[in-house]
């Protein structure tokens, strides 16, 4: 029998900070690869249900058929977007054209019944990429909707409205620090080998945790970050040992985390 290749992360203690409904994918690619897993999730996604943040939530998508862009920046803005979408349109129309950032973002689209612009459903486009597209660099007079969290980048946004489109904020969820995490944080008596993060928005609150934990010693484990962006931020914030990932997909985080490991 065939003995199996020994990966870098072969006894090695991982530190990982999503959400809890998105981590177990992670966690679990990262076992099988040989690695002792700890997750303190540092970001908690609570979905815009009440209130008037909803309304406006309704009025965009019972205007969804006007538009001629919708973005979807994440997972979850698919998830709560194509819900509001499912009470209000059983038959999606035929109008606008569905964009991703990210390949996993993209084949989420794809799941709830509609074809991303991409031209591989694989391959992760961030904002730039997305920006690239032919069909968005020509939106004078055109409608778009970006369907995110409350706050986060505005790239996109901004660029469209210099492009002369028409430009509306669907933001349907609010992205906040666990109450749970510095507790955790606190109580967390090992030093990693690494720590991975997926966003700047859990970047930001693993810093605050960190410093209200007493632990500032996590500075110092190698950190991996979805992006060259989050990665600069990453070092300005005090974290001394720092690597980029190509995005935030599980192939590129993981080829990132094998890398810092042997370095």
């Amino acid at each position: 029998m065939t003995k199996p290749t020994a990966t870098p992360l072969v006894g090695q203690r991982i530190l990982i900070t999503r959400p809890v409904h998105q981590c177990g994918g992670w966690r679990d690619l990262l076992r099988s690869q040989g690695a002792d897993v700890d997750a303190v999730p540092l970001l908690e996604i609570v979905p815009i249900k009440e209130g008037d943040g909803a309304q406006q939530i309704k009025n965009l998508i019972m205007d969804f058929d006007q538009f001629d862009h919708a973005i979807f920046v994440s997972q979850n803005a698919v998830q709560y977007g194509f819900d509001w979408l499912d009470d209000y349109w059983p038959q999606l129309p035929q109008g606008p054209r569905h964009y991703a950032i990210g390949a996993a973002t993209a084949r989420a689209i794809r799941t709830r019944g509609a074809e991303p612009v991409t031209d591989n459903i694989d391959t992760a486009m961030d904002s730039e990429a997305l920006l690239a597209l032919p069909q968005l660099q020509h939106p004078a007079g055109q409608r778009a909707i970006i369907f995110r969290g409350q706050g986060g980048r505005t790239l996109i946004g901004d660029t469209l409205i210099e492009r002369g489109a028409r430009l509306d904020y669907c933001e349907l969820y609010r992205r906040l620090l666990p109450t749970s995490a510095q507790q955790q944080l606190h109580d967390y008596r090992c030093t990693p080998d690494a720590i991975t993060v997926h966003s700047g928005e859990t970047l930001d609150n693993l810093l605050q945790a960190l410093q209200a934990s007493g632990r500032q010693d996590l500075l110092n484990p190698p950190l991996i970050c979805p992006s060259e962006r989050v990665a600069g931020h990453a070092r300005t914030l005090g974290f001394t040992r720092v690597y980029a990932a190509a995005n935030a997909s599980d192939s590129a985080m993981l080829e990132s985390l094998e890398a810092a490991l042997q370095s």
